[in-house]
């Protein structure tokens, strides 16, 4: 049994330390501490200053390149797209307003831009897999001068629907929007894998696919790469050229741009721009769309880009 005289002691114990505590923290330690304290909390505002003035000095140079860029736009680009119709088509997490400066761009290029797109999450969802394949063959049906392979897939058959919903390979200055256009487009937007953002008032000779950074699982991303790049492949063979441009995220692992470049196939015929949020990006892809009109391939941007920054930037390989 614990005697009486264990609880005073362990009681006394207690009290002591406590009061040893108190002594020295309001006595010998409470200086060094505070001073610590201090330096530390200096420290830390020091370092958060540094690090606002590098991100305005960023911001800075950013519009500067972007303001130049814009300036020697017109010069640089001349009339490359001169009397070619271009559509472009908005990827899911693509944003509107790089969209709508893409197609400044391509306007200061002398192109057209005959409409605008944009893909619904479920078209580059595998798990929509059952219903790509279901509508590709309703709407095959109903598109008598639409020819695809019959062992193609759910997505090289939406990618040629595509193809005749949004494009030509007929005529530079495009085509125009016709009664298979509006029901391939009516059936895709329907089942929420396609819509016209406005109006199509022709279809495009050149397709610019706008991508945004990657989303979702990396099982999702992965899927979302190769369905795109099938599908761009289709869209390509009955165009006169397709660009898939996106930011510099989208070049990196699992991103939309990277699945194209990686894709033995769509790499071959689709070309490729990373960086897009600048406006060198943005001139670079007006030059992209130019290459594709005259058969010529290429991947430029700042990631893992074969082919350098721009064209003629280095010799294509």
């Amino acid at each position: 049994m614990i005697s009486f005289r264990y609880h005073i002691v362990s009681i006394v114990s207690v009290f002591l330390a406590l009061a040893v505590g108190v002594a020295l923290g309001g006595g010998p330690l409470k200086g060094e501490v505070d001073n610590t304290l201090v330096d530390q909390v200096k420290a830390d505002r020091g370092v958060k200053a540094d690090l606002r003035a590098e991100i305005a000095a960023t911001r800075a140079g950013n519009t500067f390149t972007d303001e130049f860029a814009d300036t020697i736009a017109p010069g640089l680009l001349g009339q490359v797209l001169d009397g070619r119709v271009v559509t472009l088509v908005a990827l899911p997490g693509s944003q509107q307003a790089e969209v709508s400066a893409l197609g400044d761009m391509i306007t200061t290029a002398g192109g057209t831009v005959g409409g605008s797109v944009r893909v619904g999450d479920q078209l580059l969802d595998v798990s929509n897999r059952q219903l790509v394949d279901e509508l590709g063959s309703q709407l095959l049906d109903g598109a008598s001068d639409v020819s695809v392979p019959a062992d193609a897939s759910g997505y090289e058959r939406i990618g040629a629907l595509m193809a005749r919903a949004i494009g030509t390979d007929k005529d530079a200055g495009g085509a125009g929007v016709d009664a298979t256009s509006d029901s391939i487009l009516a059936g895709l937007s329907t089942a929420g894998l396609m819509s016209a953002d406005g109006a199509l008032d022709r279809r495009g000779s050149l397709v610019l696919f706008v991508a945004g950074s990657p989303t979702g699982t990396e099982e999702e991303q992965s899927g979302a790469s190769s369905i795109l790049a099938t599908i761009v492949a289709a869209v390509d063979a009955d165009t006169d050229g397709v660009v898939v441009a996106g930011p510099i995220a989208s070049a990196r692992d699992q991103g939309l741009v990277r699945g194209i470049r990686e894709d033995v196939v769509a790499a071959r015929d689709v070309s490729t721009v990373d960086a897009l949020g600048r406006s060198a990006a943005r001139i670079v892809a007006a030059m992209a769309l130019a290459g594709q009109a005259q058969d010529q391939t290429g991947h430029f941007g700042a990631v893992d880009a074969a082919d350098g920054a721009m064209p003629g930037a280095v010799s294509g390989g």
